[in-house]
């Protein structure tokens, strides 16, 4: 069974005033959070094993999801990013992986793309990738050849990654090798993204165009408003009509008064 790291322990700093404080991942979306609806989506396409890398007040997080999912605790989130994050979710890994931020909104059909793919694999976006906060991808074909945001590093941006990316169960290993190895050399204020271009030296990453479909990652106060209204009314249309609606129905609830539960968190 696939599994599902989700990597909420940042503060979002950029955002707390527009979001009360919160962590970007209960964003609200109409009832639900933007947490609910990444879990829902993975949960219909089969992703069950889901567990969220939480930091930045994390008991918020834990009391609106409960106890559906594992959670491990990053203690040093204040000085530490999104490769930390990762690198403590190793020991939990034995299955087919994706790995997602927690500030990406993104249509389903971008998830089908993912999870029908049965190698290592990324989605990007074509049309997006020009500005300096963009997370770029360079390709070589259709495989990942240099992932950063520095334009000193990608000489010919093909766009943008999502921050989503799936890694078959025979390579994970090789993953959290890649980890270690670039918190070891640059330190653990890093993003993911350093050890994925590290990984793909050796393993073959296909790049996946999704240019078309509604998404955003929610940094500035600008994606906030495009999120909610834009790009979340477009996925809502589709999570209320076939195929998904069905699977949906019980979606968008989400009680941020709930008690933690019998969750278990890793610290």
């Amino acid at each position: 069974m696939m599994q599902a790291i989700i990597l909420a322990a940042g503060q979002g700093s950029r955002l707390k005033q527009h979001n009360n404080g919160k962590p970007k991942a209960l964003i609200k979306l109409d009832k639900a959070r933007l947490i609910n609806y990444q879990i829902s989506i993975f949960r219909y396409f089969g992703i069950k094993d889901i567990c969220i890398v939480i930091g930045y007040e994390g008991d918020m997080i834990r009391s609106v999801i409960g106890d559906h999912c594992h959670y491990i605790n990053n203690a040093r989130y204040a000085e530490t990013n999104s490769l930390y994050s990762l690198w403590l979710a190793r020991d939990w890994v034995n299955n087919d992986l994706v790995v997602i931020n927690s500030d990406v909104l993104a249509h389903p059909n971008i998830i089908w793309h993912l999870a029908v793919n049965h190698g290592n694999s990324l989605v990007y976006d074509s049309a997006s990738g020009t500005d300096d906060e963009s997370m770029k991808v360079e390709l070589a074909g259709d495989k990942l050849r240099h992932i950063s945001k520095s334009f000193a590093v990608i000489e010919e941006s093909k766009g943008e990654s999502l921050g989503i990316l799936k890694f078959k169960a025979s390579d994970t290993k090789l993953l959290f090798s890649e980890v270690e190895k670039t918190l070891a050399t640059g330190g653990v204020n890093q993003w993911a993204p350093a050890a994925f271009e590290k990984f793909a030296r050796k393993k073959a990453i296909t790049c996946i165009d999704i240019a078309g479909f509604p998404w955003v990652e929610i940094d500035y106060a600008e994606d906030l408003k495009n999120a909610t209204g834009s790009v979340w009314p477009e996925i809502r249309k589709a999570i209320n009509s076939p195929p998904y609606n069905q699977a949906f129905e019980l979606l968008i609830h989400s009680n941020p008064e709930r008690l933690q539960g019998g969750s278990h968190v890793s610290y």
